[in-house]
């Protein structure tokens, strides 16, 4: 006899409101009421998942609190999916989702006594693939999720089997029915639900009245018992759970269709909504993860305290951040001043972590040498970095005499290139000065910069480069023209081969749509350029009120770096452009300043690359994705890249995921002026009260993006490798050393670029450290992991994006393979 389980869900998405007050009073009302519902009604069993609602029942209502645990203990009560939070399941990387995991494993654990084996993820905005050898990792082996709908797949089938990138895989139940009941008719959906799966041997069906499953009601509960009578000589209907349906679904054995991409798309707006939610959760997560490293390093080599206590607090800030409607800008703009003090608070914490673990990490530096300024550079990573490296330092004393004090450095004892530039105080002395030299720092440590000074008769003055129809800039390996007609560039060779078409970086407004969710509106969406601004119009916008200069011009010139500035407009919006060009290297940043004043509107960057019909690829959690084409929105995490006949053309971002391609022609998409929780539905359109409507994205909103090319074999080994360094960047600090102490070297080295740290920090159990590691390159890789100070190696191998962790037990000397919750 088929077979249905019933599972009654409470999801607590407040219309989008997901301000912790409001998710706090509604699961205090929500769990009240189903637990008195588990008494009133023989058999029903609530269920639900998320840590942090019950964290807020324990601290606000212990007495309901205690009676769930019995519940639990009864069976009336059902803990699903076991994570701190639903979250979005794209834009987070793998590493935040197994914090995720961990910590609604050990709130379960510890209150309950349960671990689930069924991961819960109804309403995050599509799911990575790269979740799946997380997903297997971590002790699941089934999912369920609502979207993508079946709209975007293959086959109706309900359940499939999802395989990751290293060969791991879970069975995934899609919930057609997507658990949204209207009151009241939760058994008229239910009796259509039995017609329209009448195939499946067993059946899982989800319920629960309000924002898909806002919880249970008494008309439902009755209507459902009834039916469950009604239908007892065809159907087994009953209240389940997770687990059982999942066993039940394994045993009827099915044969099971097979998917092996990502989730997705789903919702495309909302890889680009409420972009500095977006921006500055990237940062939470890159200041977590080096500031771990750097006080784990500060622990073992300098006997510092590892401060675990606050490092828990700002991860916390991290997951709550990453909550499906926060982190992807479907919230209310509440939400996202809630959002954004919440990520502050966190940086806040790491600020403060960092800064004490990097001042332990100088011991043994000798004291500040005589008429210089010191700084000093950690690199968290395990592996050299050669590159630019920018700080400030104050002068030894102030300069009150009419000449110009410029830097020259020494790198851990050799004189590097240097270069001064604009300084961020526009004090009227010439007292700070903004150092960049060209380095490399080695792994894993302290590297000391010490800078002296030269008089010279001014700041630096550049020559206008406007008379000339391009400008050229070239390096032993790098060739860039610049149109100094529109701003954009016109050409970029690496080793003599060109990737690009001109105008590339191109700012391009597109009609988008009012729905926070959307991006486009039903009709074609019409493109419009921004251009040159006029040199009156440049310089009014520049605040140059008694000067009208070019709005294509070099601000900064040395021996490290050439940068071009460009100012650019259309409609109500402006926008400057910098292009940062190293005069060592195949790489430059582009950095862009948007003043946005615009509605309901799209802004892209689009780059016109020469590989016309190349792969589109981009990073996701432990892995890449190939991605859609023909101009279709795509999400990807940290970097994207063109590829074609062995050349390949990538560009690396700091938080901003949505993108698009067609015929070679990337978009990057910077900004989508939606409303908030604006969406179209089977009511009046929205937004069209007779008011003023305030759009996301008002105001000034600040980019950042690196551009690399070269042969694919090449690049494609170590692109994970400069992203991480692009996004985790090493950390400066101007300081005076006491002299005192014993000096460390490095802490850690690998010495594979395909291998990489995603974490390195103390053990959940507070002994030993967890390193967790992973293969970037899509191949079987070794490597050499060192801890020289202990005199520990470890020789690590590793399958094609494969995912391992592993512990360190410093007193006993030792590196073990270890559980990924360790």
């Amino acid at each position: 006899m088929r077979k249905i389980h019933l599972i009654c869900n409470a999801h607590l998405d407040p219309v989008w409101l997901w301000r912790w007050q409001e998710g706090c009073t509604e699961a205090l009302s929500t769990f009240r009421v189903a637990e008195g519902f588990t008494d009133e009604f023989p058999g029903f069993a609530f269920n639900h998942n998320e840590a942090i609602l019950y964290q807020w029942v324990k601290e606000n209502e212990p007495d309901l609190f205690e009676r769930i645990q019995q519940k639990v203990k009864d069976g009336k009560w059902h803990i699903m999916g076991g994570w701190y939070l639903q979250p979005d399941c794209n834009m987070p990387s793998g590493e935040s989702m197994i914090r995720n995991m961990a910590e609604g494993r050990k709130f379960f654990l510890k209150e309950f006594g349960v671990q689930p084996h069924t991961a819960i993820n109804f309403d995050s905005f599509g799911h990575s693939r790269g979740l799946v050898q997380i997903l297997n990792q971590a002790g699941y082996d089934s999912y369920v999720v609502c979207r993508p709908a079946k709209d975007n797949f293959d086959f109706p089938e309900q359940n499939y089997l999802w395989k990751g990138f290293n060969g791991s895989e879970v069975i995934v139940h899609r919930s057609d029915e997507n658990y949204n009941s209207v009151y009241g008719h939760a058994a008229e959906e239910l009796n259509k639900f039995l017609e329209e799966t009448k195939e499946e041997p067993v059946s899982l069906f989800l319920w629960g009245v309000g924002d898909h499953g806002g919880g249970p009601s008494r008309d439902d509960l009755k209507d459902l018992t009834a039916l469950i009578e009604e239908k007892k000589e065809d159907y087994v209907i009953l209240h389940s759970d997770m687990e059982t349906f999942f066993k039940e679904l394994k045993e009827a054995a099915p044969k099971l269709p097979v998917v092996e991409r990502s989730l997705n798309p789903v919702a495309e707006g909302c890889y680009t909504s409420q972009i500095r939610i977006k921006q500055k959760h990237r940062l939470l997560e890159n200041e977590l993860y080096s500031s771990e490293k750097m006080a784990s390093a500060a622990a073992l080599l300098q006997g510092k305290n590892y401060p675990k206590q606050a490092f828990e607090e700002a991860e916390k800030a991290l997951l709550f951040a990453e909550f499906h409607d926060a982190l992807p800008g479907s919230g209310t703009q509440l939400v996202e001043e809630d959002t954004l003090r919440l990520l502050d608070h966190g940086l806040e914490i790491l600020s403060r972590e960092k800064l004490k673990a990097a001042i332990a990490l100088t011991a043994g530096e000798e004291k500040i040498l005589d008429g210089s300024s010191c700084a000093f550079i950690y690199n968290p990573h395990p592996y050299p970095i050669k590159g630019q490296f920018a700080f400030e330092v104050g002068l030894p004393k102030q300069n009150w005499e009419n000449v110009f004090y410029y830097p020259k450095a020494y790198c851990n004892g050799k004189e590097v290139p240097t270069q001064g530039e604009m300084e961020s105080s526009h004090f009227c002395i010439d007292w700070r000065k903004k150092v960049v030299i060209e380095a490399e720092l080695q792994p894993s440590c302290i590297n000391r910069v010490d800078v002296f000074f030269e008089a010279i008769e001014k700041r630096p003055v550049f020559e206008p480069i406007i008379a000339k129809k391009d400008f050229m800039f070239e390096n032993e390996r790098m060739r860039v023209v610049i149109n100094t007609s529109t701003g954009l560039m016109d050409s970029y060779q690496v080793d003599g081969k060109e990737y690009l078409k001109p105008g590339s970086f191109q700012l391009t407004a597109m009609d988008g749509t009012y729905n926070s969710w959307g991006l486009w509106t039903d009709e074609t969406h019409c493109r419009r350029k921004f251009t040159l601004l006029t040199p009156h119009e440049g310089s009014e916008f520049s605040g140059l009120m008694d000067q009208v200069v070019p709005s294509v011009r070099v601000i900064e010139d040395g021996a490290v770096r050439t940068v071009v500035e460009v100012l650019s407009g259309w409609h109500n919006s402006k926008a400057y452009q910098r292009y940062v060009l190293p005069k060592v290297g195949t790489s430059f940043e582009v950095e862009v300043g948007v003043y946005w004043n615009e509605n309901d509107t799209v802004l892209k960057m689009e780059i016109p690359t020469l590989l016309e019909k190349g792969q589109y690829q981009g990073q996701v959690m432990f892995g890449h994705d190939t991605l859609r084409q023909n101009g279709a929105e795509v999400v990807a995490q940290k970097w994207n890249a063109l590829t074609e006949d062995g050349r390949m053309f990538s560009v690396l971002n700091k938080g901003s995921h949505g993108s698009s391609e067609k015929d070679g022609t990337i978009g990057l998409t910077l900004l989508h002026s939606a409303g908030y929780s604006a969406a179209d539905g089977d009511f009046e359109r929205t937004l069209r009260e007779k008011r003023h409507t305030v759009r996301m994205e008002q105001g000034e909103r600040l980019f950042s993006f690196k551009v690399e090319a070269g042969k694919t074999e090449e690049l494609e080994a170590v692109l994970d490798q400069k992203a991480q360094v692009y996004n985790e960047e090493p950390y400066a600090f101007a300081f005076s050393a006491s002299g005192t102490g014993k000096k460390a070297g490095s802490f850690m080295t690998i010495d594979n670029p395909a291998v990489l740290v995603s974490a390195c920090k103390r053990a959940e159990s507070g002994e030993g450290y967890t390193i967790r590691v992973f293969e970037t390159a899509n191949k079987e890789s070794e490597g050499i992991l060192s801890i020289p100070a202990l005199g520990i190696t470890k020789k690590i191998s590793l399958k094609p994006f494969e995912l391992k962790t592993l512990h360190l037990d410093e007193k006993a000397g030792v590196i073990a393979d270890a559980d990924i919750f360790d």
